[in-house]
């Protein structure tokens, strides 16, 4: 079951964002009414986020610590991304779990198999749509973590009990941290966490592109201790989307 938001569509009050797509060209309105080329991007890759890790870092860390810390995110933990921006949403999750898999992994309490990582709680739900709606909805249960008219105290509340089932965990990087933090996510059984890191808002930005949230998204891969003894013993995967 989906986390006990109500009807998604209150969280989807503000402009609908647009998709990210494979090579394409985008053309936005300045302020003068002109319109413009954005230029193309590739999809990203898992030496991408390699980059953005070591850039980050840089300036805090000693070349042999962060040497150390890259040491973690070699080739071994990097999950499959998406060939093309064609494989939808359901059949990249399908790609990287068995169908036959999935219908086995949600009977332990807030224990997820996959984290997605969102920038926003409008994107969370645009994602949960997805899930809803896919014809694999009945074997993808999930629960979202974003801070958006949810108080971290509820969720932890609601995470403590044993009838809180799902396999994937849909949230914002600053709020699963927390919830990490606090103790109440069983990560025996997750294999992957998934970036979602191709897609773009309406300001044409994607999560990388925001100093906060690349700020967060290096924290919760580089420092948050559940996820990083995961990676150290190879046991969860690291994908982009």
């Amino acid at each position: 079951m989906a986390d006990d938001l109500g009807d998604d569509d209150y969280y989807l009050q503000e402009e609908t964002q647009p998709k990210a797509t494979e090579l394409t060209e985008k053309t936005v309105k300045t302020k003068k009414n002109k319109e413009r080329t954005l230029p193309k991007r590739q999809l990203g890759t898992y030496s991408d986020l390699v980059t953005t890790i070591r850039v980050h870092y840089k300036k805090s860390k000693s070349q042999y610590e962060l040497d150390e810390l890259l040491s973690i995110f070699n080739s071994s933990i990097s999950a499959s991304s998406p060939s093309t921006s064609k494989i939808s949403f359901e059949e990249y999750l399908n790609e990287l779990v068995p169908i036959k898999k999935w219908s086995k992994q949600a009977d332990l309490s807030s224990a997820p198999v996959v984290l997605i990582i969102a920038q926003s709680a409008l994107r969370c739900i645009e994602l949960g749509k997805i899930l809803k709606n896919s014809s694999s909805s009945n074997l993808f249960t999930f629960h979202y973590l974003f801070a958006k008219h949810k108080k971290l105290s509820e969720q932890i509340e609601l995470l403590q009990k044993p009838t809180t089932l799902f396999n994937i965990i849909i949230g914002t990087p600053k709020r699963v941290d927390d919830i990490l933090d606090a103790k109440v996510i069983n990560a025996k059984r997750l294999k992957f966490v998934l970036i979602d890191w191709n897609y773009q808002n309406v300001k044409q930005q994607r999560l990388i592109d925001l100093n906060q949230l690349k700020t967060e998204i290096c924290h919760l891969i580089c420092e948050q201790n559940v996820l990083c003894r995961r990676f150290f013993k190879e046991k969860t995967k690291i994908g982009l989307f």
